[in-house]
């Protein structure tokens, strides 16, 4: 596995990738994805209402890279570069609309069902107040999120000991956790995916989104 080169992946996200009009008014692709040279992580500013502290840094399992297969002929890349514009493309239309979600206060430690979303410019992921759904509990730039943790992945460690205990055993696997840095502090908050399909389908798209959103210039 590698980093992506100019012209692997998601070329088309230049343009908008939907299919008919009313999607065309909900999502805006400005740039192209990153290439290998632009792939730093931006340092952060954002709305950290909600959320804590984060925990001092793990080794997390290489979020970052490998989003696309080496080597092949060039048809299995191809093959691979449609799936991944298809993969993003259903799940950004999904994201804006709203995916169902629980948020762990950690406060109360208590999973409260409710969605994220993403804006339609693909710069922002937030998750919706579970009493208010049209306001953001917690909220972050795309571009400013330093890591993804999955607890399936990486992990009991790289969690807040007092979410993993409120979560029942069953669930652990789709413990997800962003942190993100603003003001030069280091921030984060946790959700539950719905399922581990759900899970999956989550990590592969923000990994790519955040690594489109610090190619667009000023991100």
């Amino acid at each position: 596995l590698r980093a992506p080169q100019p012209g692997d992946m998601l070329n088309g996200l230049q343009q908008c990738c939907c299919t008919d009009a009313k999607d065309r008014n909900n999502l805006t692709f400005a740039q192209p994805l990153a290439t290998a040279e632009n792939m730093g992580l931006v340092r952060i500013g954002g709305d950290q209402s909600g959320a804590h502290p984060a925990l001092p840094s793990s080794q997390p399992s290489a979020p970052w890279s490998g989003l696309v297969n080496s080597g092949g002929a060039e048809e299995a890349k191809q093959v691979e570069k449609s799936r991944l514009q298809g993969l993003v493309t259903t799940f950004a239309k999904q994201a804006v609309r709203g995916c169902p979600c629980k948020y762990i206060n950690e406060g109360s430690n208590v999973a409260v069902a409710t969605q994220y979303r993403i804006d339609k410019n693909l710069e922002t992921f937030g998750i919706a107040n579970p009493t208010r759904p049209a306001d953001l509990e917690v909220s972050c730039p795309i571009s400013c999120i330093e890591d993804i943790y999955s607890l399936f992945e990486d992990g009991d460690s790289s969690f807040p000991a007092e979410v993993v205990k409120a979560v029942r055993p069953e669930h652990r696997d789709l413990l997800l956790m962003v942190v993100y840095r603003h003001d030069g502090q280091m921030f984060r908050f946790c959700f539950l995916e719905e399922t581990r399909d759900s899970r999956d389908v989550f990590l592969e798209c923000l990994r790519i989104l955040c690594i489109y959103a610090q190619s667009v210039p000023n991100a």
